[in-house]
């Protein structure tokens, strides 16, 4: 059985939080400066999107969402000239699941698209 990894809530202000949180990861890749939101990623990349508005919804989860040891998350980082193409499991395509509307964004530029960063960060473990 595949989990997935959802928001924590539908707050739009937590959304907002969690993709200012991604920004942050994004402008420090590689950083290992003690305080670089990449380096907390990095070392503790489970405890960190828990941290950071994600629980995971899957074999093995913590009581509120904690995502187990067994599940493997590899980071992977798009440059100008090299882009990861995500192929799903093939178990996940065996039934096709409900595809749900997404729910406002919020108002304002930048709240839109930090919510969507949020949302669209983390969808399945695969």
């Amino acid at each position: 059985m595949v989990g997935f990894f959802n928001l924590k809530n539908n707050s739009i202000a937590d959304q907002e939080q969690t993709g200012e949180a991604i920004l942050r990861v994004a402008k420090s890749v590689f950083k290992d400066t003690p305080n670089s939101e990449w380096k907390k990623f990095n070392d503790d990349t489970r405890g960190w999107l828990h941290a950071n508005g994600y629980r995971y919804d899957g074999p093995g989860a913590g009581p509120n969402g904690e995502i187990p040891d067994s599940v493997q998350i590899v980071p992977v980082y798009d440059t100008p000239n090299r882009m990861h193409v995500r192929i799903p499991s093939a178990d996940v395509l065996k039934t096709v699941p409900d595809v749900v509307d997404e729910p406002s964004y919020g108002n304002g530029k930048t709240t839109r698209f930090k919510v969507l960063l949020a949302r669209y960060f983390m969808r399945h473990c695969r």
